[in-house]
């Protein structure tokens, strides 16, 4: 599926690698002007995090955000109003529902509809949810699809069918947290990709723990960077240990 027009596809505008960050919404530790250094900082997509069902890909530095947040009352309803009002404050840039949908998923479409958000992703194979996906799109939602750091040929044709927004691909193996000396190869995985007939923009993330990993993704082929728990890391040593780590990704990835 080609990308549509829209917030997503001037983030993966050619030439410019996309910048994609984690921020947990609703985490008391964060505040409330967290999307705005963001996006003064060169983040092209915010990844939302919203509390929901079993965090069984996240270590525990986005399992506390979570827990943190929902003991603060972040709920669906409030989860949107809150995005909501970023979707003001910040008409341009990409926005992501990113979340583990519970076992009753009731009022979630509507919640997601309603925050003005851009896709709607969750770290579980899109063939687990595709009633979930198609009821997303026909509210103008892009379904992100998830791929496994080593993915499975049927998950691989699905999101060449029918993907959109982009793919994120898992950088490394095991839970989000964890920052390996070295991120795998994923080239291979992307030229595959690639050569399938995948036209849909692809961000690596998991894992990637440096800027000079978040570079070494872009050069093995990335289209765009996910950070997720290095940045919840910095917003707990405060607004500067962010603001230098979100700056100094954009640098990287931008090869400066």
């Amino acid at each position: 599926m080609a990308l549509a027009p829209g917030r997503l596809a001037a983030a993966f505008r050619p030439g410019r690698p996309a910048l994609i960050c984690y921020l947990p919404i609703g985490d008391p530790e964060g505040g409330e002007d967290l999307p705005e250094l963001y996006a003064e900082c060169g983040v092209d997509v915010l990844e939302i995090g919203v509390p929901g069902g079993d965090p069984y890909l996240d270590g525990p530095t986005i399992r506390d955000s979570f827990r943190r947040a929902r003991n603060a009352g972040v709920n669906l309803r409030r989860a949107s109003e809150l995005i909501s009002a970023h979707r003001v404050e910040l008409p341009r840039i990409g926005m992501i529902w990113m979340t583990y949908p519970p076992d009753d998923p009731t009022g979630l479409v509507d919640a997601v509809a309603a925050s003005g958000v851009d896709g709607f992703l969750t770290p579980h194979a899109a063939r687990t949810y595709r009633g979930l996906g198609r009821q997303l799109e026909e509210r103008g939602v892009h379904f992100i699809h998830f791929l496994e750091h080593d993915p499975r040929l049927k998950d691989v044709h699905l999101a060449v069918e029918s993907s959109s927004g982009y793919v994120m691909l898992q950088a490394n193996p095991g839970p989000t947290g964890i920052h390996p000396l070295v991120l795998p190869d994923n080239s291979v995985v992307i030229e595959m990709l690639r050569r399938i007939g995948l036209r849909t923009p692809v961000a690596l993330g998991v894992g990637i723990g440096t800027p000079e990993q978040a570079r070494a993704a872009v050069e093995m082929g990335a289209d765009g960077v996910v950070v997720g728990s290095l940045t919840v890391e910095m917003m707990l040593r405060g607004r500067t240990a962010l603001r230098e780590l979100l700056c100094s990704l954009r640098e990287a990835i931008d090869g400066r």
